[in-house]
């Protein structure tokens, strides 16, 4: 049963650093950690981990929380659900029924479209392993190399040829237009609806949750494979749930991996990823049918920094590579070029499962070797080629950070040569180098310069002194019993600022804040929370602190007070009501003696 023992004992098992950490690229800032806010767009970190009290908030948005707000956030899943994540994290297992009311659960705006996917994978999967009409599919597999373990792990499946066998299956649980919203099914002129996979082999396509968001559909007949009419690969349409541009095959299963080794293998096709597999290396995804996208690079960033790509050893394949290198200009990448152009299903399938393994680990070369190999000239006698050959490589050769490493590049390049020898390219290359080291100095200037504009700074809630003040006095609460009984034994004391209000009445009750009961309270009242625990203040209280607590306190509502005559004295003017206008005035008078 989860109860709210159960939830703080799971809180304390695990450490919001290396929970949050998981999603978000943090860097070591003093005692705590820094990192690209995830709930808003930046360029300037202003995400902060306080790791020895556990919550996070960001001072751009103002985003703050515990560790279970950040996965109920970060996902969009209910408090409940965000528990469980954390708990299978920690190691804990859970009974599923929560011991608090049903109200509590906050489905996902799009679970129907999970839930579909859920129910498709299953009906694909049974279809291809228990059934008859499997058999010759599961047989194409298996010469292709694919145990039924294999199959099971990675959920393969199979679509029938019939025009409409998974939509008479789920349209018994779902809605038509929840179908049609699925993306699994197209509707005819005729007001029929069909599948939109047939006679295809299925791979789910998961999110990095492990979360099925569309298929990918997979030729395998003899007739079909000879028709190049017929696509090889046929993709889910973009839905609700599914943008090919952003999500990567295998992410879910291969992202603790990834974490653990802190490099990716970025392939083609679900085949090559699935050989990976099968060589024993798991820290490989590939990219959804198409080339590498912006968003996908950011996804792989919050992951790690360092990309081995192993795209396909024809002409395509490099000249993917090559367009694959500018968008991972940010992170260190290694190539793996498989030999008679070969990708890696089809080279595990011509050697072997060891053989595979050790060509993708020790089989490596720089992007800067590769671009070398790749632009090299047709012709390396012919000197015009040449000349536009050093022009281009030189500027690459310049970026690498090592200097022996440039010097080895130099080398490599003019031995490819006739016309140019190391010191030829050398000149080259140091011009780059003088040109890149002017522009640095330039930039220095202008941002030294008083002329050009501030850095923009994250932005700050604005918080008034009388809250500062009230912070201050429940964060003494919150850490000392003595002081909070103090208090609730005076039944002429509130807070003035309504969210400090709430949470002081929940500590009154249970004497702490649990993350189930923040979790009951609207954004405002958890932020003023995280707020109090953002107070650093010295553990002991000094001499008379409360005292002067309570009177910096007693004049800021005077003075709030005050304000709100003034405008009020001003209203009365503006609108001729004079008597009202010197009462008012008199109170202020009277007020601001008793003030000073």
């Amino acid at each position: 049963m989860l109860n709210k023992d159960k939830i703080n004992e799971i809180k304390q098992a695990v450490n919001i650093v290396d929970i949050i950490g998981e999603s978000v690229a943090l860097t070591k800032a003093g005692r705590n950690y820094l990192g690209l806010c995830p709930f808003h767009g930046e360029k300037t970190p202003s995400f902060n981990v306080v790791e020895d009290k556990q919550f996070y908030h960001c001072f751009g948005c103002g985003k703050s929380g515990d560790v279970f707000k950040f996965i109920e956030d970060y996902r969009g899943i209910s408090f409940v659900d965000s528990v469980q994540v954390v708990a299978e994290k920690a190691g804990f297992q859970l009974d599923i029924q929560p011991s608090f009311s049903p109200q509590e659960k906050k489905e996902h705006p799009h679970q129907v479209l999970y839930d579909i996917h859920s129910e498709a994978t299953k009906f694909y999967h049974a279809l291809l392993m228990t059934t008859k009409m499997g058999e010759p599919a599961r047989a194409y597999l298996h010469q292709r190399g694919l145990t039924d373990e294999v199959m099971k792990t990675f959920q393969i499946g199979l679509a029938p040829s019939e025009p409409n066998y998974l939509f008479q299956g789920l349209s018994q649980k779902f809605s038509e237009a929840d179908l049609l919203n699925s993306g699994l099914f197209n509707a005819a002129d005729n007001n029929q609806v069909y599948d939109a996979f047939q006679g295809r082999i299925i791979f789910p396509l998961t999110d990095e949750y492990g979360r099925v968001v569309a298929f990918s559909g997979r030729i395998w007949q003899a007739a079909d494979l000879a028709n190049k009419q017929i696509a090889k690969y046929k993709n889910s349409r973009s839905t609700a749930i599914f943008n090919k541009s952003y999500e990567l095959y295998h992410l879910d299963k291969a992202k603790a991996t990834i974490k653990k080794s802190r490099e990716v293998y970025l392939m083609e096709g679900f085949m090559d990823v699935i050989a990976a597999h099968r060589a024993g290396i798991d820290n490989a995804v590939a990219s959804m049918g198409t080339a590498l996208t912006r968003e996908q690079v950011q996804h792989l960033s919050k992951f790690c920094k360092k990309v081995v790509l192993t795209y396909d050893g024809d002409a395509a394949g490099q000249a993917a590579t090559v367009k694959a290198l500018e968008e991972l200009k940010d992170f260190q990448v290694e190539i793996v070029t498989l030999p008679d152009n070969m990708d890696p299903d089809e080279f595990i399938a011509r050697h072997s499962e060891e053989a595979l393994e050790q060509v993708l680990t020790k089989s490596r070369i720089s992007d800067v070797e590769f671009l070398i190999h790749y632009l090299k000239p047709e012709n390396p006698d012919n000197l015009q080629m040449q000349i536009e050959f050093v022009d281009q490589i030189a500027p690459i050769i310049a970026k690498t950070a090592s200097i022996t490493a440039q010097n080895s590049y130099i080398y490599k390049v003019a031995d490819l040569l006739s016309d140019f020898d190391y010191g030829q390219v050398e000149q080259a290359v140091n011009t780059v180098r003088l040109q890149h080291r002017q522009e640095r100095s330039q930039q220095v200037y202008q941002q030294s310069s008083p002329t050009s504009p501030l850095q923009e700074l994250p932005r700050q809630s604005k918080i008034t002194s009388l809250m500062r003040t009230e912070n201050h006095l429940l964060y003494r609460m919150k850490e000392h019993a003595y002081i909070l009984n103090n208090y609730r034994l005076r039944e002429d004391f509130y807070f003035i600022t309504p969210e400090l209000q709430t949470l002081f009445l929940l500590l009154k009750k249970h004497g702490e804040i649990s993350s189930y009961d923040l979790a009951q309270q609207d954004e405002a009242v958890q932020r003023a929370w995280y707020r109090v625990l953002e107070e650093k203040l010295p553990i002991e209280i000094g001499e008379n602190e409360l005292e002067e607590l309570e009177e910096r306190r007693h004049r800021e509502l005077l003075k709030k007070e005050s304000q709100a005559k003034t405008r009020l004295i001003r209203e009365h003017s503006h609108i001729g009501n004079d008597d009202l206008a010197l009462d008012e005035l008199a109170q202020l008078i009277a007020q601001k003696r008793k003030m000073e």
